[in-house]
């Protein structure tokens, strides 16, 4: 291939919205999976991992995915932080199922900072923040 060719690909590919397949241009991050919520709430993007924020009458749950599939919650340490004004309220959050995590009878103020904090088993730390509704 000649060197006017790279030259227009790589140009192309610098455009919003342009891929060419087999090239990868540092910088763009391409999403993996839905971010669309599968159980009514809120989702965050961290890393590699979907971390969607629901609360029910029941209290808080988070579920994990990764490019749409089920991420372990057993494999995770989590707590939930919220901080309301100045005041800050934290509650463990625990293996509920598969990707499911919950902090039964945590009861979100209207309006408070939600923090999910996890940490796997290698020590690897993944925080998501969500404001409640």
């Amino acid at each position: 291939m000649t060197k006017k060719f790279f030259a227009a690909a790589f140009a192309l590919a610098a455009l919003p919205g342009i891929a060419i397949p087999g090239i990868a241009i540092p910088g763009i991050a391409i999403a993996h999976g839905s971010m669309k919520p599968q159980h009514g709430g809120q989702v965050q993007m961290q890393g590699e991992t979907l971390v969607e924020l629901v609360s029910t009458p029941k209290g808080v749950d988070v579920y994990l995915t990764e490019e749409d599939e089920p991420v372990m919650a057993a494999n995770y340490t989590a707590k939930l932080t919220q901080t309301a004004g100045t005041a800050k309220t934290e509650a463990k959050l625990v293996p509920a199922g598969a990707n499911k995590l919950s902090a039964a009878g945590f009861k979100p103020a209207k309006g408070a900072k939600l923090v999910v904090a996890l940490v796997d088993k290698s020590g690897a730390k993944i925080f998501a923040s969500f404001q409640a509704n």
